[in-house]
């Protein structure tokens, strides 16, 4: 396939950047892996769960390494196989390769590895994992519910296949339109073609596989979760863990009621959050998460972004005034989310404290507000 001149004009000159290719596999890889968005097309922002993400089939579980895996802010993994135009297995092989990972990883895999992994790569990164995904979610969005919706997405097998190539040959963007038009899973390939010239590198990313025809008939297979209330969310999720946790839970909503706001099942089902509507915002301090048979999160990694709370020492405050309340919890990071048992808020007096630090926290971001912090 014969690839354009792109022209470049730069300090009043003008650069003929011609056709290229990179240098190695690993290259690509590193691009690819520090700047997603040149594969996501439609996904939205992507987040780097691990490179060489290693893929078990029953019997070893390393027989297979993936190059890449993401997931999309709705919670859906996202697998990528790259290959240069030079290797001969990107013809037909490569796919193969493909449907082995997707197969065996959503057969085998457990629930929290996709989550074992991006804990795994953060730490590796020097990087915080809970500060990593707060910047990555939608400001007052569960954690908890997030890595829930993703392991429910992936052994649903709603996933996206990628295959990355500096050039994808006719053959493979065949197979990857046929596979698209009739897999559950979303397929596509993206050609990056590179262009070099005066020492500059650049490239233009070009989409193979998402037909109108296959976008519209995935349209109807949807990833939201039927809305339910909040008694049924509590009947499903945590009377059978018997009359103690319903009792806290029920404190729990009447305390967040009590303190001016309002409690609701998230759009991923994944717990009760507490919501305050202020002037101009709403805050979401607090959420009842289903994992561990009910537990309280304190969400200072979303509070972190609010001018009110911004300072390590106000949010310090904040920390050592709750477990003053409800006693030890789960992690002392202030940019992460601490946790404790709901079963805490039977005993004498915690559900009254519990009520006054809510008040009080809202309170201190209202202020904020009328004090000209946005």
């Amino acid at each position: 396939m014969t690839r354009s001149i792109i022209y470049t004009v730069a300090d009043g000159q003008l650069t003929a950047m011609r056709p290229s290719a990179p240098e190695n596999e690993d290259t690509m890889q590193r691009l690819v892996a520090e700047y997603p968005e040149i594969i996501a097309d439609r996904d939205g922002t992507l987040l780097l769960i691990r490179r060489e993400q290693s893929i078990g089939d029953g019997e070893s579980d390393g027989r297979w390494s993936l190059d890449h895996l993401f997931v999309t802010r709705e919670g859906v993994p996202v697998l990528v196989e790259l290959k240069r135009a030079s290797d001969t297995r990107l013809r037909r092989e490569v796919v193969g390769q493909m449907l082995d990972y997707a197969a065996n990883s959503t057969a085998y895999w457990k629930a929290g590895t996709i989550a074992a992994g991006f804990a795994a790569t953060a730490t590796e990164g020097g990087r915080d994992a809970d500060q990593l995904l707060a910047e990555f979610l939608p400001e007052g969005a569960d954690p908890d519910a997030f890595w829930q919706q993703v392991d429910a997405n992936f052994a649903a097998g709603r996933i996206k296949l990628v295959f990355v190539a500096d050039q994808i040959p006719r053959e493979l963007a065949r197979i990857v339109e046929f596979l698209n038009e009739q897999m559950k899973a979303d397929v596509r390939a993206v050609e990056l073609n590179w262009f070099e010239g005066r020492g500059i590198k650049a490239f233009t990313p070009r989409v193979i596989g998402e037909t109108e025809r296959a976008q519209a008939a995935k349209a109807g297979g949807s990833t939201a979760l039927p809305a339910i209330g909040r008694d049924e969310w509590i009947t499903r999720h945590l009377a059978q863990y018997g009359p103690d946790t319903l009792r806290a839970t029920a404190a729990y909503v009447d305390l967040v009621d009590a303190a001016g706001g309002h409690a609701e099942v998230t759009t991923a089902q994944g717990s009760i959050i507490a919501v305050f509507d202020l002037p101009r915002t709403t805050l979401y301090p607090l959420a009842l998460s289903r994992s561990g048979k009910g537990v309280v999160q304190f969400n200072l990694a979303y509070l972190k972004s609010r001018p009110a709370f911004a300072d390590e020492a106000v949010r310090q405050q904040l920390y050592d005034r709750l477990t003053g309340i409800v006693g030890p919890l789960s992690t002392a990071k202030l940019n992460g989310f601490p946790s404790f048992s709901v079963l805490q808020l039977n005993e004498p007096g915690v559900a009254e404290g519990l009520r006054d630090f809510l008040a009080d926290l809202a309170a201190k971001a209202r202020d904020s507000m009328a004090a000209g912090a946005v």
